[in-house]
């Protein structure tokens, strides 16, 4: 007779989940559409998981941006199941979903101006370079000269002497009133608007904000100028940036989204980003998580709609040193919910799909 598998048999190696760890991507959720249209339609950056998957993370669908490994990556369920008990004995004799959802948390890796934003839930206000200080408020300050877009304005894929970098072209001669190295943003000025004024969704009450810089302060379209070319085209100077510019959207319901700044943007320098503890506004976001093992399998855990519950601080972890001083390492650590989203599949109320993509080949039934 043989042995009993349990003491014989070695682990089936094509079942089991051997990867690298978890790596996120975010997409803008889009907050002035989303407010008069239902959630299934506009809003949510929606994934395909059918003709999308499995997902390329040197390629991320359109839209959505990487933001590097995460790390303690935790799911707590909160949906709760129901019971129908009966007779004298009080015997469960069914069961039912009640409430649902779901948070989860984790930790950035990597300190960005977009992992900055989403692991506190508000707006990053850029901190635009001042000629003198202000007694006003730690944000109040007025920036230095916005200089127009020149008539190129922005170029995701440049254009002339910049072809093949993302570059934002401003008149000619303006460029030497900025500096390789240095931040810009680059938006439109504020001119009184009320409700969801810019492309990243941020909301204003009527009479609350004077600054022109307003827009240009909460705007996410910021980037690192690596180089100036000078009358890189005819009549224009070329900012060439680090990276195309991330975020985008739209300020009004059933508008195309943008994703770079648009006609009438002026160009200010950024020194870097505040947030602030408290304020009214909560960040929206669609997430997905991708983990890769080691034979080609993926993991994909995706979330249409999700916003920050809590933001647990910039945390350290220890970072061990032979020599006589320890050096500290930190992290951005939050904690967000998943929110309700109508499967248009079937009607369903859901908070999140998790998808298993497994290598060709591989058997995995049992």
């Amino acid at each position: 007779m043989a042995l009993s598998k349990a003491l014989v048999q070695t682990f089936r190696k094509n079942t089991l989940l051997v990867g690298a760890g978890w790596r996120a991507f975010f997409s803008p959720f889009n907050l002035g559409q989303s407010a008069a249209a239902n959630n299934t339609s506009i809003g949510p950056k929606i994934l395909d998981l059918q003709n999308g998957g499995p997902f390329n993370t040197n390629a991320p669908p359109s839209g959505w941006f990487d933001l590097g490994w995460i790390k303690d990556f935790k799911i707590t369920p909160q949906s709760k199941i129901g019971q129908v008990r009966s007779g004298y004995r009080g015997a469960v004799r069914a069961q039912y979903r009640g409430q649902v959802g779901e948070q989860f948390e984790f930790a950035f890796r990597e300190a960005t101006r977009l992992a900055f934003k989403i692991a506190v839930g508000t707006t990053p206000f850029n901190l635009t370079k001042t000629p003198a200080p202000s007694t006003a408020g730690p944000l109040s300050g007025s920036g230095a000269q916005a200089v127009p877009l020149g008539a190129s304005g922005y170029q995701a894929a440049g254009a002339g002497a910049t072809a093949g970098s993302p570059t934002v072209f401003v008149p000619a001669g303006s460029g030497a009133l900025f500096t390789a190295g240095a931040y810009i943003v680059v938006d439109q000025d504020y001119t009184n608007q009320t409700g969801i004024v810019n492309d990243a969704g941020q909301p204003v009450s009527a009479g609350q904000v004077t600054d022109i810089d307003f827009i240009r302060k909460t705007s996410d379209y910021v980037a690192r100028v690596t180089s100036i070319a000078a009358g890189a085209v005819a009549g224009q100077d070329g900012l060439v940036l680090n990276n195309v510019f991330v975020g985008g959207g739209s300020s009004q319901p059933g508008v195309a989204a943008n994703t770079g700044p648009t006609a009438g943007a002026k160009v200010q320098q950024v020194v870097g980003w505040a947030v602030r503890e408290g304020a009214t506004f909560i960040t929206e976001w669609s997430a997905l998580f991708i983990m890769d093992t080691i034979d080609a399998a993926q993991i994909a855990i995706y979330y249409p709609h999700v916003s920050i519950s809590q933001f647990k601080d910039v945390a350290a972890w220890a970072i061990e040193n032979i020599g006589t001083t320890d050096e500290t390492g930190y992290q951005l650590d939050c904690a967000m919910e998943a929110l309700a989203f109508d499967d248009p599949e079937d009607g369903e109320t859901v908070v999140g799909y998790k998808a298993f993509y497994p290598r060709p080949s591989q058997d995995i039934q049992i």
